[in-house]
């Protein structure tokens, strides 16, 4: 007959009882508080169709947290579930629960005597609110952790952190547990030896550092990333510490040394697990960086830069150290820089040199090779450097067999030409064609005067006039 008004039912206010927010909502969860007031509302307006699937909607959560937020509020007696096909709760208030002497009750046998094994724990030692055991209790129907771990897991917390840890942090440790599948007290044990020795462990580092209070839980969980992920034993991270030099020393930088070495050890196919092996793997890093630097220096930089520390590393995996400076060193002289370097490794790969002596072979006959048309330059009236096309041809006239006389004297008779070399090539061709190989034979069409290497001494250059005439590698 009666119905009340939508826009009153919009507009209109809820009545929640002031103890519910004095005594349940500061132990709960945020979704379950939103679970419970959503309920209440909706007793004022029923509806029939209203299922977990729609509440889960309205709420944006997903049916899971909506039934794990009713079964709280069931152990707290605010709710009772009255039907399961289909489900249907009736709600309490506060008050009512409070004046009834069923507050913070709980119907259900195994959590009354849950309840009492966590007060006999704590004992007279710490109060322990109703809404932690609630929160405990969930660890083992949600997480589906057994009583007798969960009773371990606070024990272990009350050894490790005190009579009064956080519940919360306590929850932290059992979703990890869940995680790692502790199903019996077995596993219990076996998981809170190895918890306790990520305590130890990040106590020792706290303490080294200078700093006595207990770890803080993201400590903990770098300590045993350190320990688990990484497999770097405790004595190989307090000896990490001596390679934190930047100001006040803490987990996170710590956090970036191990990290870095273990980055380095494993691009050279190694894994630093103890003290030994990672100041083994520093030593090497060192080392490393050193001949970085020497790259550097090599090609006429200051010092190394992270790029110029990438690219030498990548070197290193097809050419030899020695070779790498060498060259360094003569692209340098010439003026190169590294992208010059790295095409001159490749072109002495590509001719088969790989080792120090190879190339130091090569290149005490390539200056050999530059002197020689330096001079001849000298002769014919050229100038400029050398080029490797000019390198191509003096080797191909040794290979004729002409000496260094028979080259001076084709190069005096080159002067006059516009194109010296390439016309001093022709000579060259015309004599190997006819089998000149001394000046006697040279053919006399024309007077031809003594090549000015036998009517006086070669001039004599320094070594910075011939490095200034120097090819380019």
């Amino acid at each position: 007959m009666f119905k009340l008004d939508e826009n009153a039912l919009r507009y209109g206010s809820l009545p929640v009882d002031n103890l519910f927010f004095q005594e349940y909502l500061p132990g709960a969860k945020g979704d379950y508080v939103k679970v419970y007031l959503y309920g209440l509302y909706l007793c004022q307006r029923p509806a029939e169709d209203m299922s977990l699937a729609a509440l889960s909607k309205e709420l944006d959560m997903t049916e899971a947290q909506v039934e794990a937020a009713l079964r709280y509020w069931e152990r707290r007696r605010l709710v009772s579930r009255v039907s399961d096909n289909p489900p249907e709760y009736l709600f309490r208030s506060a008050a009512q629960a409070a004046m009834s002497g069923q507050a913070d009750m709980e119907a259900d046998a195994e959590f009354v005597a849950f309840s009492e094994d966590v007060y006999a724990l704590f004992g007279d030692r710490r109060k322990v609110r109703p809404a932690d055991i609630a929160l405990c209790w969930e660890w083992v129907q949600d997480m589906n952790l057994p009583q007798e771990t969960v009773m371990m897991l606070l024990s272990h917390m009350i050894a490790t952190r005190g009579i009064q840890f956080s519940f919360r942090a306590a929850q932290a440790e059992a979703a990890r547990m869940g995680e790692e599948g502790v199903a019996s007290a077995e596993d219990a044990e076996s998981y809170f030896t190895h918890s306790r020795a990520v305590q130890d462990g990040a106590k020792a580092v706290l303490r080294q550092m200078g700093k006595r209070r207990a770890p803080s839980q993201p400590e903990l969980d770098l300590y045993r990333k350190w320990t688990d992920e990484w497999g770097y034993a405790p004595d190989a991270i307090l000896a990490a510490l001596t390679e934190t030099t930047k100001g006040d020393p803490n987990f996170a930088y710590l956090d970036g040394i191990l990290k870095g070495i273990r980055s380095r050890a494993e691009s050279r196919g190694e894994a630093p697990r103890t003290a030994d092996e990672l100041a083994e793997s520093v030593q090497a890093d060192s080392a490393a960086r050193k001949a970085a630097e020497d790259f550097a220096h090599a090609l006429g930089l200051p010092h190394a830069t992270d790029f110029v520390v990438s690219t030498y590393r990548g070197l290193l995996d097809t050419y030899d150290p020695a070779v790498i400076l060498m060259v360094a060193g003569e692209t340098y002289q010439a003026g190169g820089k590294l992208e010059q370097t790295i095409s001159a490794l490749e072109r002495l790969h590509a001719q088969g040199i790989r080792t120090p002596e190879e190339a130091q072979s090569y290149f005490a006959e390539f200056h050999q090779t530059d002197r020689a048309l330096i001079a001849l330059f000298e002769q014919i009236g050229q100038q400029g450097k050398p080029t490797r096309a000019d390198h191509t041809l003096y080797k191909k006239w040794l290979s004729w067999g002409f000496s260094h006389e028979m080259l001076l004297l084709a190069a005096e008779q080159s002067r006059s030409a516009s194109r010296k070399m390439p016309y001093m090539d022709k000579i060259l061709q015309t004599w190997h064609d006819s089998g000149v190989t001394t000046p006697a034979q040279v053919p006399q069409d024309k007077p031809v005067k003594p090549a000015a290497g036998q009517q006086y001494t070669q001039r004599q250059y320094t070594e910075e006039e011939l490095e200034k005439r120097i090819t380019d590698l």
